[in-house]
């Protein structure tokens, strides 16, 4: 995915000169980041993919705009997606993300709410350095889409709900903020008429990235994605997969039910789960590729927004 490693060294500056410099936030606000250790010391260097804060600098640059007028906007979309990575690992008590013990498991549940919390006034910080007050209000609606969508997504635990609720669901949980950083590439590089297909094609992309990770949830190797697979099933979180088998076997939900994770993940195999999960990202992937050739993008960009599908489709971490 040449698209994150283009963008990859000026988004992780931006977000270095978030992190605190001294003080108790410091490590709060640096380790889920990446940017420093347990002890406060510094880190290699800031984790995970960068995928929202690319398409923050994609999306402006694609339209020809300058990468600088992107760059705050892109590590505030950054600081709230790691805000809600921190709550959320709270609240499944997942104590590993991207192969290190989680910002809970190390400080404490208390401290690590904290934290989340200063990431996220960070975000509101930085992305009013932009001075555009049609992006703050843009990344504060999709936050709240994000929030409402985790909202949703506990409430469908245990429970029989649709495939079309789920997607529903996910359109806020996952799909909210990396619409809003297209969305946000696009009034960055002055063109707030074209925000709202930026958005469009950004959501689309964020369902099919959460499809996709439902997949590797289940079926994914936990040495390449640094943390244990089966959690879900085991919290009874409805995923594509568990959703997509209850409908077509309704008595899967009496093993899941009964904690029989390995046969409840051998029934959905059974079911063809396995292979309409990955085709219905396919297909999201494609609904996206195709909404971002309808954009008047530089060809360069176009090719680069096709390259990144193909690999999300394929991805295992």
């Amino acid at each position: 995915m040449d698209l994150l490693e283009r963008y990859r060294a000026p988004v992780v500056s931006a977000l270095a000169e978030v992190v605190p410099s001294e003080g108790p936030l410091r490590t709060l606000v640096g380790y889920p980041l990446g940017a420093v250790g347990e002890d406060g010391a510094p880190r290699p260097g800031i984790g995970g993919k960068l995928l929202r804060p690319s398409l923050v600098c994609l999306g402006c640059e694609a339209l020809g705009g300058e990468v600088d007028r992107a760059l705050p906007l892109a590590a505030a979309v950054e600081l709230v997606h790691t805000f809600s990575l921190v709550h959320d690992d709270i609240v499944d008590g997942d104590r590993l993300r991207r192969g290190r013990p989680t910002a809970w498991a190390v400080f404490g549940k208390d401290q690590a709410l904290h934290a989340g919390d200063a990431l996220l006034a960070l975000a509101f910080r930085v992305a009013a350095e932009a001075a555009l007050p049609q992006a703050v209000a843009g990344l504060a609606q999709a936050t709240v889409a994000m929030v409402e969508g985790q909202v949703r997504d506990l409430e469908m635990e245990g429970r029989r709900v649709t495939v079309g609720a789920y997607l529903g669901m996910v359109r806020g949980k996952t799909g909210a903020l990396l619409g809003c950083s297209l969305e946000l590439g696009a009034l960055a590089a002055g063109r707030a008429d074209l925000a709202p297909a930026h958005r469009r094609v950004g959501e689309t992309l964020g369902i099919a990235f959460q499809v996709r990770d439902d997949w590797l949830g289940i079926w994914g190797d936990p040495a390449h994605l640094g943390k244990p697979v089966g959690g879900d099933l085991a919290r009874g979180k409805r995923s594509f997969p568990v959703v997509w088998g209850l409908e077509r076997d309704p008595s899967l939900g009496e093993l899941l039910d009964q904690g029989r994770w390995e046969e409840a993940r051998d029934r959905l195999a059974a079911l063809g789960a396995k292979e309409a999960t990955a085709a219905e990202a396919e297909r999201l992937l494609a609904e996206a590729e195709s909404g971002a050739r309808a954009l008047p993008w530089a060809a360069w960009a176009q090719g680069a927004f096709a390259d990144l599908c193909r690999g999300l489709a394929s991805r295992v971490t």
